[in-house]
């Protein structure tokens, strides 16, 4: 039985090994607030920001805030978070950047107008909830467009019935 607990790497799942900051508990009457829940796919950045913004009662306190981030997280964000060694990351800036890191990918891809004539709907959404969608990545294009160009734009992008 102890082979077969070695072979699966139970060994490392004490308290110690895998708790980010075993040592730091929850302030008396701290009530910890809802998180927006990030999955990894999204800007990151946006997601440090909100999170950061939320947690805002807990100060200075990096450790606590270490402890709590995982709370924000779900779907591959957070297999990637309980992937690595806790223990790594000794304080906020070096847990962040590491975690930026990992995602950056979703935030170097921008739109460009190509991207945009391309941007189909899809039969499950209505043409409002496509409009939306399209203007969303139209906003997120570098260089931004124009009004001219985001009416031209939009326009190729359609059709059938809709151009």
């Amino acid at each position: 039985m102890k082979n077969l607990q070695l072979s699966r790497g139970s060994e490392s799942l004490n308290f110690e090994n895998t708790c980010i900051h075993p040592d730091v508990d929850m302030p008396a009457g701290y009530k910890p607030p809802k998180f927006d829940i990030f999955d990894g796919t999204g800007d990151s950045h946006v997601h440090l920001r909100d999170y950061l913004d939320k947690v805002v009662r807990v100060g200075r306190n990096e450790k606590l805030r270490m402890k709590l981030f995982i709370r924000s997280l779900t779907g591959e964000a957070l297999i990637y978070y309980t992937q690595q060694d806790p223990r790594i990351w000794r304080e906020w800036q070096e847990m962040v950047e590491d975690f930026m890191n990992r995602l950056r990918f979703n935030t170097e891809i921008t739109p460009d107008r190509f991207t945009l004539v391309n941007l189909q709907n899809k039969a499950s959404k209505t043409f409002q909830e496509y409009a939306r969608c399209w203007r969303s990545e139209a906003a997120r294009t570098q260089p931004p467009l124009d009004d001219n160009e985001l009416t031209k734009y939009f326009i190729c992008a359609q059709e059938g019935i809709y151009f």
